[in-house]
């Protein structure tokens, strides 16, 4: 019996599955097993629901998240790209809670400009997904831009999430020019640590100016150096008056 198969990366097989059991995708090389009778079935029910519109997008896309399954990355893919926005949303999260095939796919449309992270912020927040570990995966792997964090701090800042906090911490540092943002994130995170929101000691500093430690031992030298003159001073008055 020949059974279709798809790799998350796009590509498309017909596959006898008596004749084979797995196989390496000829697209990316990763290796494809061929799925069961019953997950055959269960793919065709959601592909024949995606065609009812609206209605039944969303329920397929509710039923392809919860299976977590490799072969359900395909359906959510297309649900991501129906343009129907319940329907984006939940396979969007859908995507996002599966680690592994799910959030690689998301990485790929990120790096090619294919999915904003305002957008995908705007499907977390409205299907009310707490947690967010893929956005700090994400910027811990170097993957974001200054412009792309901006627009996940407020996300992060309404996690309860110590990684989160930290992620901001990293980036408050690295972009002072998000200060304002980044700090406004990070002050509704003091129920996880009471320093959180305060300013970086390196953020107080003004360029090309020493700080306030520095500029004290030079203050006390020059003091002392001009005492040293003044009695100096002093004393050539008082020889030269006797």
């Amino acid at each position: 019996m020949s059974v279709y198969v798809e790799c998350i990366c796009g590509k498309k097989y017909e596959i006898d599955r008596a004749q084979v059991e797995q196989f390496d995708c000829e697209g990316c090389g990763r290796n494809l097993h061929v799925p069961d009778e019953k997950l055959v079935a269960k793919i065709g029910s959601i592909r024949e629901l995606m065609k009812k519109g609206e209605p039944g997008m969303r329920d397929g896309m509710t039923q392809a998240a919860a299976m977590r399954n490799f072969h359900a990355v395909p359906l959510l893919k297309a649900g991501a790209e129906s343009g129907m926005r319940e329907s984006v949303n939940i396979a969007l999260v859908g995507m996002v809670d599966f680690p592994g095939p799910g959030r690689e796919v998301l990485q790929d449309w990120i790096k090619r400009g294919a999915l904003s992270m305002s957008r995908l912020v705007s499907a977390l927040r409205e299907q009310k997904y707490e947690g967010g570990e893929f956005l700090c995966e994400l910027v811990e792997k170097g993957l974001l831009k200054e412009n792309q964090i901006a627009e996940i701090a407020p996300y992060l800042g309404d996690s309860d999430s110590h990684r989160a906090l930290e992620v901001l911490r990293e980036a408050r540092r690295k972009y002072p020019n998000l200060g304002g943002l980044l700090d406004s994130a990070m002050a509704r995170m003091k129920h996880l640590d009471e320093t959180a929101g305060e300013i970086p000691d390196e953020a107080k500093r003004i360029p090309g100016r020493k700080s306030a430690d520095a500029e004290e031992p030079e203050k006390k030298g020059c003091m002392g150096l001009l005492l040293a003159l003044t009695l100096v001073i002093g004393m050539l008055a008082a020889a030269i008056l006797t």
